[in-house]
């Protein structure tokens, strides 16, 4: 069996396994909110690039990997399906070119699947699926000894396994609850599945009976920016010989915003790698000192501009639709939502130009941010994510994004995400427009109300299966046994004498009771002004915007 087919079967094998242990993924949760979605994402983010390779033959690994990494970065769901996204594009990148599956090969792929990862966000958090890729590489990277398929993937997995039960030692709000990171979960199920095709020479089959989802996944405070890998060799002049500080160089790239700052001098030369989001800067910057000896700079993000031109999208007229495209539009907007009631509010009432239904788990590809892209024809298009879990996939597609210039603009919540579309001004210029909305936004408290779905202790909050539970700001506030208690031992405090307007949201759950309970309760305790939409999204009886 050649090498490019042992490595298709543990691919198949691979995404077969995270297929089974989804829901279980899914089920690794901080807040007890029933829309876990980090096992959703990442299998059908791998669902999405095995479409990609499942009926073709390849002579070498390197063409193969490349295709699989292509379908998962255009299918990306959800932050911990972008990240994996990476982890995959960096062992294309380390299998570039080879043709067997030797140790050397394998040490480049978790070499390369470890830096392209950590470089895809500004600031990595650790306990998170980014340890365990780092860890479980250094381990492989560590391998001196002649070993057989076999036993290098038994240690591997050994590893990876390691690595992932060490994760609640480095983020407390896992160890507070006692699980382990469901995204390193994810990944190991993965790897896992690649050893049982190295053991078995046939994939892991999939489960016709999977677990049923009960839970969600904490938010992890990722900041989500992609970048240059921007290195260079500077051939320093004689007024900097021994004189330049190399800390000043340090100081200076992080004012500039950047990210994996290493600066080195040597004599009369400086080295220096960094991720920046303006390679010309850095370069500008760096060319006082002297005369540059070597530049490189990559695009972290795998732009492959002819690649992206060619990629069908589902109706198989990619291409096409990009040719035909005149940006007829000055500007154009586009909104995700979690619902078709919210759909049809952000279209009919606010006038959004596209709107994306995310469903309950807010999980749209970066195809379908390109798709939105591409129909919106646009000269500039402003993006309103509306949920952390959304701005990676959104990035990747600005990113990708060859005609348009795109805008994405962080809002996090719903609430978030009508405000920041009242302010924005399409006379004004992204920058002014991303300055303002950011000014209006800290005058926005988002909040959720639904019943718990299972018990958990969160920060003091002791909470109970079946309780009513609202969040505000993505921090729990209160878990009770009824609505009442919620409004007027929690909301309550978020309403003030400067409060314009509550903008209410109600779920399919929220009952005719339910709704006149809020309204009576608003109507007799506070001279403020509401609107009821029906929402009827799912998980959440009611989500409010206060401002």
């Amino acid at each position: 069996m050649k090498d490019a087919q042992i490595l298709k079967g543990m691919i198949t094998s691979g995404v077969n396994n995270l297929y089974n242990n989804y829901p279980h993924i899914d089920k690794l949760n901080v807040f007890p909110v029933p829309d876990g979605d980090t096992g959703t994402n990442m299998n059908l983010t791998c669902t999405n690039g095995f479409a990609e390779i499942e009926n073709e033959d390849f002579e070498d690994v390197g063409t193969l990997m490349a295709k699989f990494s292509r379908g998962l970065i255009m299918g990306a769901r959800g932050n911990s399906g972008v990240i994996f996204s990476q982890i995959i594009k960096g062992f294309s990148n380390g299998m570039k070119g080879k043709e067997n599956l030797d140790l050397d090969t394998w040490k480049d792929s978790f070499s390369k699947a470890k830096e392209v990862a950590y470089a895809a966000v500004m600031k990595p958090v650790e306990g998170t699926i980014l340890t365990v890729i780092r860890e479980t590489s250094e381990f492989v990277c560590s391998i001196t000894e002649d070993l057989s398929p076999d036993d290098f993937w038994d240690k591997l997995i050994v590893a990876a396994n390691a690595s992932l039960e060490r994760t609640p030692e480095l983020l407390p709000a896992l160890k507070e609850v006692g699980v382990v990171d469901s995204g390193g979960y994810g990944l190991v199920k993965f790897l896992e599945g690649m050893q049982y095709f190295i053991q078995k020479l046939k994939p892991i089959a999939k489960l016709k009976k999977l677990e049923e989802n009960t839970g969600a996944n904490i938010e992890m405070a990722i900041e989500d920016e992609f970048g240059y890998c921007t290195e260079a060799i500077v051939m320093l002049n004689d007024d900097y010989i021994d004189k330049l500080e190399v800390d000043t160089v340090r100081n200076t790239f992080e004012q500039y915003g950047n990210t994996s700052i290493v600066a080195v001098v040597d004599a009369d030369i400086l080295k220096i790698h960094t991720h920046a989001l303006m390679p010309g800067q850095v370069l500008s910057y760096l060319q006082q000192f002297g005369e540059f000896k070597t530049i490189k700079v990559e695009n972290m993000t795998l732009q492959a501009d002819k690649h992206v031109a060619n990629t069908a999208d589902d109706s198989g007229a990619r291409s096409t639709a990009q040719k035909q495209r005149t940006l007829k539009n000055e500007v154009a907007t586009i909104a995700v939502v979690r619902s078709k009631g919210m759909e049809d509010y952000f279209k009919n009432e606010l006038s959004v130009d596209y709107v994306i239904d995310g469903g309950s788990k807010m999980n749209p590809s970066t195809k379908d941010f390109i798709k939105a892209i591409e129909s919106a024809d646009a000269k500039t298009v402003y993006i309103f994510p509306n949920d952390s879990n959304v701005l990676l996939a959104a990035k990747q597609a600005k990113d990708l994004e060859k005609m348009s210039k795109v805008v994405v603009i962080e809002t996090k919540t719903i609430p978030q995400g009508i405000t920041a579309y009242l302010n924005l001004d399409t006379d004004e210029s992204p920058k002014k427009n991303e300055a303002n909305i950011s000014k209006a936004l800290k005058n926005v408290v988002s909040v959720s109300i639904n019943k718990a779905a299972r018990d958990a202790t969160i920060e003091g909050v002791n909470i109970k299966t079946g309780e009513y539970m609202m969040t505000a700001d993505k921090k729990i506030t209160i878990s009770t046994k009824t609505l009442n208690d919620v409004f007027t031992k929690s909301l309550s405090k978020f309403i003030t004498s400067k409060t314009e307007i509550l903008t209410i949201f109600t779920g399919q759950d929220a009952s005719f009771k339910d709704i006149n309970d809020l309204r009576k309760y608003l109507d007799e305790n506070h001279d403020v002004e509401y609107e009821v939409i029906d929402g009827r999204q799912e998980v959440y009886s009611f989500i409010i915007g206060i401002e």
